[in-house]
């Protein structure tokens, strides 16, 4: 019965060990880069904002929403939020950082000159 028990132990602790060592790997994904889209919020996303771009995502955030960044058919939610809020929502921006999953870690947004 020990034996058993001990056998069983083992097998857990290299299974976890196993997930762990996956899950490191995973984290380990992230990638620096600068990524060029229009700032808008969690909630519209890619979609129609309700009335003026500027005003809704400024609306959809005080609603608990955060500020995102819609790239190449992709919404991308940026941290901190401090930096996007220094720009008004539909403003093309260029954001600098990293991207992990689906959240850039940007370390700078600058606001593109439209045409």
């Amino acid at each position: 019965m020990r034996k058993r028990l001990l056998v069983t132990a083992v097998l857990v602790l290299f299974f976890a060990g196993l997930s762990f060592a996956a899950g490191s790997r995973a984290s380990n994904t992230a990638k620096a880069g600068t990524y060029v889209g229009v700032i808008t919020d969690t909630h519209c996303g890619l979609g129609p904002h309700h009335g003026p771009a500027a005003q809704c995502v400024k609306m959809c955030v005080r609603m608990g929403a955060k500020y995102a960044l819609a790239s190449q058919g992709k919404v991308y939610v940026l941290d901190p939020q401090s930096l996007a809020a220094k720009h008004p929502g539909g403003s093309q921006v260029r954001v600098t950082g990293t991207l992990e999953g689906n959240t850039i870690h940007a370390t700078s947004i600058v606001a593109l000159k439209t045409k």
